[in-house]
């Protein structure tokens, strides 16, 4: 039985009707054909003509032998005719409509000059001049004439009598030398011209997804699980004044209040979103600013608007990063409500390990809590890696597995190394956009730091507040705290490897890639990164 490229037809073959004379000849050929044939059905081709323009057609069946040759044949089904006042193939189906059909001949032998040209980009390819030939196989019709199929020779068809009675024979002498000098130097392509035409036509392909895509394909699938999981918490928050809204990194706290913010302020309520980061704000200011009766402001301006006597009261108020705000300031949240009926929203991180307990926080504003146990930021594979970080309420991760996070322990003096060789590799090998990347060190001196050094290498450079796009994003964990990023580098040292609140934060800003970078061996973040 010859080798048969594919070993079984796909189904899409074996249940078209219009491919019906190809699956009558791939039987023959594995019927008739010892193994020291190779048969390979369908190969396409590209070539260029030599005026420029690009062609394309596909080789019916090839069929190779060691010793005999390489024969590139061309399968026409039903009744064909040639026209030879038009010049023109046809072709008369089943059903009795005929078809213009391209030059069987012409199809047979394009593919011959085209797919030797790719078996000559092989290294294994003989030098020698190997035996090619063409011809067209015809199943189901015989010629009026013995010595002429249209303009061409007889022996170059098989037709249908032929095909069911002699041909392996038909293919032997089509593979035979003509008698002349000339021909008689060429041979069979041996072993190695053999494994040239595997490795050209029959060589399995595996496409790799770019690390680009992969990421991209991690992060749609948590913006999907957003959607539906920001509706619920949104109507069930609407149902009481003054809700805590509590659940750990990456269960959508932000986007929940910037959705709130939004309704509100649609509704004609005045509202305010507020936080103590100001690049949390400015981020947010980014998202939905602009919409009438909504203000985003820091505690910090907030404060210089009372001292000013502009602060005005407001309907809504939505506190992000509500652990952070001390106890004296929730004071100052109720004196700027307008009145009983107006909105309270804390968003609140619920790591008991790290902040405040939220039924403390629940008792102080008499509100009512709303837990969120969804992680619709991270990976799963990351989000292993907060878990161990983590002491709140359990959280599921409902995202896509992602890519195994990375970890470098390096002693200090070679952690911006690292960093800087990581950055570049991300952009220029793994094709991630440097606005998708953020480095995050611990203290502003790391930072001034790697921002020379990447700046050194012609990479662009932008903060957390301004978060420029086509810059790569430069900051320190605590001041991109409320934000995320597609791909985040964590630069540490032995002693805040060992803080838990910077390695939660840090680790827990990674949407779908987290690289950790320094003398982290032995610490609280090397122990979270090995239970992943």
């Amino acid at each position: 039985m010859a080798v048969m490229w594919p070993r079984k037809l796909p189904e899409w073959v074996l249940q078209d009707p219009r491919r019906s004379a190809e699956r009558e000849v791939y039987r023959q050929f594995e019927m008739l054909l010892s193994d020291e044939w190779s048969v390979y059905y369908s190969r396409p081709w590209w070539g260029i003509t030599p005026k420029g323009a690009e062609i394309d057609g596909e080789a019916d069946f090839i069929i190779a032998h060691s010793n005999h040759g390489v024969l590139f044949l061309e399968v026409k089904g039903g009744r064909v005719e040639f026209d030879p006042k038009l010049g023109e193939w046809l072709s008369q189906d089943r059903n009795g409509i005929r078809h213009k059909i391209k030059d069987p001949v012409v199809q047979a032998t394009s593919a011959k000059y085209q797919l030797l040209k790719k078996f000559q980009q092989t290294s294994s390819w003989p030098k020698f001049r190997v035996r090619l030939r063409h011809g067209v196989i015809l199943p189901n019709c015989e010629p009026t004439r013995n010595d002429l199929i249209g303009p061409y020779e007889k022996d170059l068809f098989c037709c249908a009598t032929e095909f069911r009675d002699s041909f392996s024979e038909w293919i032997l002498k089509r593979l035979s030398d003509h008698g002349s000098n000339d021909s008689q130097s060429e041979i069979g392509p041996g072993r190695d011209g053999l494994a040239a035409i595997d490795s050209s036509i029959a060589a399995p392909a595996k496409l790799l997804v770019p690390l680009h895509r992969l990421l991209s394909s991690d992060v749609d699938r948590q913006d999907e699980l957003l959607t539906g999981a920001q509706l619920f918490a949104v109507c069930s928050i609407d149902s009481s004044l003054r809700t805590v809204v509590e659940g750990g990194a990456g269960t959508g706290k932000t986007l929940i209040g910037c959705e709130l913010a939004i309704r509100y302020s649609k509704e004609g309520r005045s509202t305010l979103f507020c936080c103590l980061s100001e690049p949390l704000a400015c981020a947010v200011a980014g998202w939905i600013g602009g919409y009438e009766n909504l203000e985003i402001l820091t505690f910090k301006e907030l404060e210089k608007k009372n001292q000013d006597r502009t602060l005005k009261n407001f309907e809504a108020i939505i506190v992000d990063e509500g652990q952070d705000i001390s106890w004296d300031q929730w004071d100052f949240i109720d004196e700027i409500l307008r009145d009983e009926k107006s909105y309270l929203r804390v968003l609140f991180d619920s790591n008991q390990a790290i902040y405040r307990a939220r039924d403390d926080l629940e008792t102080r504003l008499q509100a009512k809590s709303f837990p969120l146990r969804l992680n619709i930021r991270n990976t799963k594979q990351i989000a292993a890696v907060t878990d161990g970080l983590y002491r709140g309420p359990l959280i599921h991760c409902g995202g896509s597995d992602g890519v195994e996070p990375l970890f470098f322990d390096v002693p200090n003096s070679q952690s911006l190394a690292k960093c800087e060789q990581i950055v570049l590799d991300l952009i220029e090998q793994k094709k991630i956009l440097p606005a998708d990347i953020a480095v995050l060190a611990t203290n502003s001196k790391t930072v001034s730091e790697i921002s020379s050094k990447l700046l050194t290498s012609r990479v662009k450079v932008t903060d957390a507040i301004s978060r420029l796009g086509g810059y790569v994003t430069v900051d320190t964990i605590g001041k991109f705290k409320g934000l995320e990023s597609k791909v985040v580098v964590l630069l540490f040292d032995g002693e805040s490897a060992n803080s838990s609140e910077l390695s939660y934060v840090g680790v827990s800003r990674a949407r779908a890639m987290l690289v950790v970078i320094g003398p982290i061996a032995g610490t609280l973040i090397f122990k979270a990164l090995s239970i992943n």
